[in-house]
């Protein structure tokens, strides 16, 4: 396939093909919640400034230093030899900032001569507007010491970034940077959801167990695929949902008629024989009459549906459409009673901006959810926009929260890009999934490798790659894993390039079904001379709360058997289960502990074995929490050779 598929394969190869996982926190040793990259500057580019950071005015007068009397942890330092008149910045990269988080930055300064540089974080919006700096002035001194500075991000606010800045004459050095967000208000009462481990938010610490991304099985072949005139390609931003009997699908097609691209209908009695139903809609295809295409409504999109909306307003659909910026351009919303026939419900855009939306229903929060494709110029490549996924939400389709910024490409994103021999790792698109009590993101990410390459090049070429994200409010989310969470097809595969997904998944009692689209080239598109460029729908499965587990691989005698201890929970007093997957020789036990911390007599498990979807966990002589209801708790999970997916109460 040429240069485009080399680099396709490459991603396919030096990204995980096998559950790979990060431990969080050893017991009695607190994460890492540091969010600057290099914040000791242990590490410059080829002219010495630090990686990580920008460097704006006399940049000679900023560099990575090794100086033994000038450095506190690390081989590195930063230097500021700031002279009269040549002012310097150095700036952090971007960071997603959640408005009303409060954040602490502290950072390590030692001054050799005159004025050390002064320190400080800025919160900026979408258009990278300052919202609000919150600096200290630094004292000199000879010694070591450490400045504080605290902060509220404003409303509106998308980014914050950390800047010492040098205006006067001085020398000086700085080491430790390190900004962290205050976590969110705990709640310790565990209601009947399960508890997945996609973040840390009940996790008090953990020993000798990882949290490991297990990618979905998926077929060798696409169940959708181009097979009429008016399908160029096929695959799916758009929605599948299982109403009565039918699986119903709205997935997206190319074609040489304005606008090029259309949303089409699918139906299936099993989700995996699927038919393409002709004459539902009211679109045709040059002479082709609409009651003979499935063409459903010209343009793309994606449909949420409600099942307790008004009867003509069951089916609604997000679609973007080009215009003037900040007044026609951005997303549109349609109502439909049935999902093939479709009413635009605005004259003017409900969000501004574009071009991907995703949308969901929320039945616990009786909300709508919409992730929209916001384009910052905060791209490492100049004036080449940064994608990124915004949050909002509606309890009507029509009346839009004020986007929040949800996930951007980061560090992590830019390295992965990198170690394929790209540039930058930018989101996509993202689509939200109510799951248990939370709310799963899967952030595509693209890793632009180059802006050469392919039908599509002046965009960025290189693979899409979904992941996972995960938030318990829709404004903080939490990224700790970067494995992808469906893996590209070997090299040659109809799926070895970009891949999307739907924007729902479907659950039952031990799967999880998402559908996805993809490529067998990257996101630039057919590079000329090559293999045609072709397209399909996939499907993609889990089991039952199956993203992520806490893993432990160990043997009896043989490597270091695994424990995690949750925070306190109160619970209602009901049975606790456990979704596990014990391997051989392997085995699951619980302890309840006290808030203390103490072992409650009794109350140590007996073992969990085999491969248990919602195993009831069993304590001797029949104890249950019943008698621990209203009180706090912990539980702590002894791990051998185990993946623990979720728990619940109930």
């Amino acid at each position: 396939m040429g240069t485009l598929a080399g680099l396709t394969a490459v991603a396919a190869l030096l990204l995980p093909t096998a559950a790979s996982g990060q431990p969080p926190a050893d017991t009695g040793v607190p994460q890492d919640t540091n969010l600057v990259a290099n914040g000791g500057f242990d590490v410059g580019d080829r002219v010495g400034h630090p990686t990580g950071w920008s460097v704006e005015g006399a940049e000679a007068a900023a560099n990575v230093v090794n100086l033994s009397a000038y450095r506190t942890a690390g081989p590195g330092s930063l230097e500021l030899n700031v002279t009269s008149g040549n002012p310097v910045t150095v700036t952090s990269d971007r960071m997603v900032a959640a408005p009303g988080a409060a954040y602490t930055l502290t950072a390590r300064v030692k001054g050799r001569s005159g004025t050390p540089a002064q320190l400080s974080m800025v919160f900026t919006d979408f258009n990278r507007t300052d919202l609000g700096t919150n600096a200290a002035d630094t004292a000199f001194s000879t010694d070591w010491q450490t400045v504080t500075i605290t902060g509220t991000a404003p409303a509106g606010s998308a980014q914050v970034t950390v800047r010492i800045a040098g205006g006067e004459a001085g020398w000086s050095y700085w080491e430790q940077v390190s900004l962290a967000q205050a976590p969110a208000a705990y709640d310790p009462r565990l209601g009947t959801d399960r508890e997945l481990f996609l973040d840390d938010y009940r996790i008090e610490s953990s020993r000798d167990v990882g949290r490991v991304v297990h990618p979905a099985k998926t077929r060798p072949e696409p169940l959708i695929r181009p097979t009429y005139p008016w399908e160029t390609s096929t695959y799916i931003y758009g929605s599948v949902f299982k109403v009565g009997k039918v699986y119903r699908m709205w997935y997206d097609c190319n074609n040489d008629v304005a606008p090029g691209y259309y949303l089409c209908y699918a139906e299936s009695r099993d989700g995996v024989k699927w038919t393409k139903p002709l004459g539902r809609g009211t679109i045709g295809y040059k002479d082709i009459p609409a009651s003979r295409t499935n063409l459903v409504i010209a343009g793309g999109g994606t449909v949420a549906y409600n099942p307790d909306a008004p009867a003509d307003r069951r089916y609604a659909l997000m679609q973007f459409h080009t215009g003037v910026v900040n007044e026609t351009l951005g997303y549109y919303a349609y109502f439909s009673p049935d999902g093939y026939t479709w009413t635009l419900a605005a004259s003017k855009p409900v969000l501004l901006d574009g071009d991907v939306s995703n949308v969901a229903w929320d039945p616990a929060g009786q909300q709508y959810i919409a992730t929209v494709k916001k384009r910052m110029f905060t791209s490492r490549t100049p004036g080449v926009y940064d994608r990124a996924a915004f949050v909002s939400t509606s309890k009507d389709f029509l009346t839009w929260s004020t986007p929040v910024l949800g996930v951007a490409g980061d560090y992590a994103d830019d390295g992965a890009a990198q170690a394929i021999n790209g540039l930058e790792g930018q989101i996509y698109g993202m689509p939200v999934l109510p799951y248990e009590g939370t709310y799963i993101g899967i952030p595509w990410v693209l890793l632009i490798t180059n802006f050469t390459h392919g039908s599509q090049s002046s965009a960025g070429d290189g693979p899409v790659l979904p992941q996972l994200a995960a938030s318990r409010d829709l404004v903080d989310w939490s990224r700790p894993v970067r494995d992808p969470v469906i893996q590209p097809g070997k090299p040659g595969a109809w799926d070895d390039g970009a891949l999307y997904t739907a924007s729902n998944v479907l659950v039952d009692d031990r799967t999880i079904t998402m559908y996805y689209g993809a490529f067998n080239a990257g996101h630039g598109g057919q590079v000329a001379g090559t293999t045609p460029y072709t397209s399909g729908v996939g499907l993609a499965t889990w089991r039952r709360d199956g993203f992520v587990s806490m893993t432990n691989a160990s043997l009896p005698g043989l490597g270091d058997p695994g424990q995690l201890t949750t925070k306190p929970l109160v619970t209602d007093g009901r049975a606790l289960h456990v979704n596990a997957d014990v391997h051989a020789k392997g085995s699951l036990t619980v302890e309840v502990l006290h808030a203390s911390g103490n072992l409650l007599p009794g109350y140590t498990s007996l073992p969990v074995k085999g491969d248990q979807y919602d195993a009831q966990v069993r304590f001797p002589g029949g104890r249950s929490l019943q008698a621990l209801a209203g009180q706090q708790i912990k539980l702590r999970f002894s791990l051998v050779n185990t993946d623990l997916y979720a728990y619940r109460v109930g």
